[in-house]
């Protein structure tokens, strides 16, 4: 699925601020020193992986054809499909042949897939 982008500002502008979940030497220089609690519980490995790569590129190109998902856009969805085929006015989402609207998402496309990120109840 080739999505078109939604913004107008140029990817190549767009910053990426990759964090750490867990920034170990910052700890230890704010005087934290966890090496030997992390050591014997072998958490390395697993917090190397959680702080490993983050692909710059393939984020920037989320967010520049990321769209809302929302009541709206259902609601949206569901007078688009009407307008095509009159006979779907008065059915059901599914009636329509329309994935059922379950919760407000950021929707997207990377690489030619669909990616989906649901938001938590509260908007978060």
């Amino acid at each position: 699925m080739i999505k078109p982008k939604k913004m107008a500002t140029p990817i190549e502008s767009f910053e990426v601020q990759v964090e750490s979940p867990l920034d170990f030497a910052s700890l230890k220089r704010n005087g934290m020193n966890l090496d030997a609690q992390m050591g014997a519980q072998q958490l390395f490995a697993y917090f190397r992986m959680l702080n490993g790569p983050t692909y710059v590129k393939l984020v920037k190109d989320f967010w520049v054809r990321a769209e809302v998902y929302d009541l709206d856009a259902a609601k949206i969805e569901e007078n688009q499909a009407v307008a095509r085929d009159p006979s779907l006015k008065g059915k059901s989402r599914k009636e329509m042949g329309l994935e059922p609207f379950r919760r407000t998402e950021i929707r997207s496309a990377v690489m030619g897939m669909k990616v989906r990120k649901t938001t938590r109840a509260g908007g978060g």
